[in-house]
């Protein structure tokens, strides 16, 4: 039977698995806090690069989720971004001649108004796609799971080839 230590109003409380409490006279201050890990996208475990025990220090990596697909979507986003850019500049062409016909009063002002909008369209169709491409980015660093403070490894959950479905998942648990 092994005690559990905890803090409680500058009291030290010492509790057994029985149930029962001792108070004691001490003002010393014990801190035992378990740090659950989870991870905040799905995939397998690719890599566990700690051991049930180890002492880990903030930043250190503790598992690495596959990230292939990410990698893909991100491709993907990528190449699209590209193609609406082109678009961009075939649109900016297309209205720097509508506004010279126009303005030699060789086209109607509907022509370059089209013109325009399409410039406009295009424009905002390649701040979307930036933005898209910069909100998966931000994903990234989710997929490398990392320590977020000075801790000993007091169980690992989710062990290589373990697939993670998203929060609420705990793949590490550390105890300060």
């Amino acid at each position: 039977m092994r005690p559990l230590l905890k803090s409680v109003m500058k009291k030290t409380v010492l509790t057994y698995s029985l149930g029962f409490v001792v108070l004691l006279g001490l003002s010393m201050t014990v801190q035992a806090a378990k740090i659950q890990i989870g991870a905040l996208v799905s995939g397998q475990v690719e890599q566990v690069a700690v051991k049930v025990g180890q002492m880990v220090k903030p930043g250190q990596l503790l598992l690495q989720i596959d990230d292939r697909a990410y990698q893909a979507e991100l491709a993907m986003q990528a190449a699209e971004l590209k193609a609406l850019e082109l678009k961009f500049a075939d649109a900016q062409i297309e209205l720097d001649q509508a506004a010279d016909l126009y303005d030699r009063t060789v086209t109607a002002k509907r022509e370059f108004d089209a013109a325009k909008l399409a410039y406009d369209l295009a424009e905002q169709a390649v701040l979307k796609a930036k933005a898209q491409l910069e909100s998966t980015q931000a994903w990234q660093k989710y997929y490398r799971i990392e320590a977020p403070v000075r801790a000993r490894v007091k169980a690992i959950q989710a062990p290589k080839g373990t697939t993670v479905f998203g929060e609420n998942n705990p793949l590490i648990l550390l105890e300060k």
